[in-house]
């Protein structure tokens, strides 16, 4: 039993699979299978609207979760990781099949965060509802 919320592995797998589900360096995803369609079939044109509705969803819970600001903070956060890492020679950011991996993985971990942002702030806090007094 899950209980009220979706766990937190399911919130993970959720966004590596629309991640890399969606693009990825290997090939196997939708967009490479998508250019190597005829837009001429509806079939394509189902899956290419499939592909922007989930990433609506998951962008609109990402955006009410962490906000502008969380996202630009968090976004900085992993820009200044890969640039250290990149400064101690762990990783390269010269070859653009490995920038790929990165932001495929900064993406999968944004999503995550912003899904379970509000749970941390939850138990954290004991907070359930925001009032909004600006309305």
């Amino acid at each position: 039993m899950l209980g009220r919320n979706v766990a937190w592995y399911i919130k993970l797998s959720l966004g590596f699979i629309l991640v890399f589900g969606t693009w990825n360096p290997l090939g196997y995803d939708i967009v490479h299978n998508l250019i190597a369609l005829d837009l001429t079939k509806l079939l394509s044109w189902f899956f290419i609207l499939l592909l922007v509705v989930l990433w609506g969803f998951a962008l609109k819970a990402l955006h009410e979760a962490l906000g502008t600001f969380g996202i630009a903070v968090f976004l900085v956060l992993a820009g200044l990781l890969l640039g250290g890492l990149y400064q101690i020679g762990w990783i390269d950011i010269n070859n653009a099949n490995a920038m790929g991996w990165y932001m495929n993985v900064i993406m999968t971990m944004m999503l995550f965060f912003g899904l379970m942002f509000p749970v941390w702030w939850r138990q954290l806090t004991g907070k359930v509802a925001v009032e909004n007094d600006f309305d």
